[in-house]
């Protein structure tokens, strides 16, 4: 219970945004704003650290394109992460991670 209201004002004061729904599970999807950092930076360092773990694990197998020897490397899709048989063969945590970059990358 502690959790969801922990959630609910990362949300409310906008330190999170709604940015679809997971096609698979139906589950809702956010993505953390410039805010988090005011608000919780703790909070927000984790976050950064898993994204960049997952965005790592992305390039590693072929999903999405980016110089790693940049500091702040741009990200690009490629083929490989719109073909949805390939993208069937990632564990649930990349698959939504590749959908929550998809996302991003389509609203910007």
């Amino acid at each position: 219970m502690k959790d969801n209201k922990i959630f609910d004002k990362l949300v409310l004061t906008g330190a999170l945004r709604f940015v679809g729904k997971d096609s698979e599970t139906g589950e809702n999807m956010y993505v953390k704003t410039e805010m988090l950092k005011d608000i919780d930076p703790k909070l927000d360092v984790a976050l950064s650290t898993y994204f960049s773990e997952m965005a790592m694990r992305l390039w590693e197998k072929g999903f999405i394109d980016m110089d790693v020897t940049e500091a702040n490397p741009i990200v690009k899709l490629n083929e490989k992460s719109l073909d949805i048989e390939q993208v069937k063969s990632l564990d649930a945590n990349e698959r939504s991670a590749l959908k929550q970059l998809i996302k991003i990358l389509f609203n910007k």
